[in-house]
This record gives structure tokens, C-alpha cells and sequence, in this order.
């Protein structure tokens, strides 16, 4: 697993009825950008939900659409062997990765709490 080499908080967006906060990724020596995305856990942490490669040109891309092919989901292919078992390990020190970038953890609590009460008053 290569280290984060920056982590940006983007935006909160509601996926299978969840809000999700979408945290945009650079690894260090890779060309293409994940996002990974964090939902609120039970125990008042953030659970990472998934990740996905971003492969949008941002020339031509430039609305940065997440509801298209440009996103795809690498999470099994980031965590997991061969035998579809999840390493823990790897997945908890990306996830904590992330989430110690910067300001990360605190925006993504912040836009969550803000999102849900919206979402209440709707």
C-alpha cells in the first residue's frame, strides 16, 4: 500500500439512502486519483464505505460528473486477496490515512452533521 500523498474533502452525497462524504485521494506515485467515501459509524467514527479509482479526464471532464463509468470501484481489488478475504490491516491504515490528512476528519464531521439536519428538515 503506497502512502497518501493528499487527501481533500469534496463534497457530502446520499448513496442507498446513506450520506456519504467523498474525500478525493493522491497516493504517492500514482497517476489516477481515488475517492474514497465515509459514512457516519455507531460508534461516532467515520466507517470507509468504499473506494473508487477516479479515471476522469479533468479537460474533458471538467463538471467533475461522479455518476458515470469514470469511477471505478477498486476496494476489493485495494483490501482483498485473491480468495475475496478482507485485510484489515491495510484497509484501517489507508482509512486512517485519509482521515488524519490535514483537516479531513473534522470537515467530513462537520458536513455530516450539517447534511443530516438538512436532510431532517426536508
Amino acid at each position: 500500500m503506497k502512502n497518501v500523498k493528499n487527501a481533500e474533502f469534496k463534497r457530502i452525497l446520499e448513496r442507498n439512502d446513506r450520506l456519504c462524504a467523498d474525500v478525493e485521494v493522491e497516493l504517492e506515485g500514482e497517476p489516477d486519483k481515488l475517492v474514497a467515501l465515509f459514512a457516519e459509524a455507531e460508534d461516532n467514527d467515520l466507517d470507509m464505505v468504499m473506494v473508487l479509482r477516479k479515471e476522469a479526464d479533468t479537460d474533458v471532464d471538467w463538471y467533475d460528473n461522479n455518476l458515470h463509468a469514470a469511477y471505478v470501484d477498486v476496494t476489493v481489488e485495494m483490501f482483498a486477496d485473491r480468495a475475496g478475504e478482507t485485510h484489515w490491516g491495510p484497509r484501517e491504515k489507508f482509512k486512517e490515512q485519509v482521515l488524519g490528512f490535514g483537516n479531513v476528519r473534522e470537515r467530513i464531521h462537520k458536513a455530516l452533521s450539517e447534511a443530516r439536519m438538512e436532510k431532517a428538515e426536508a
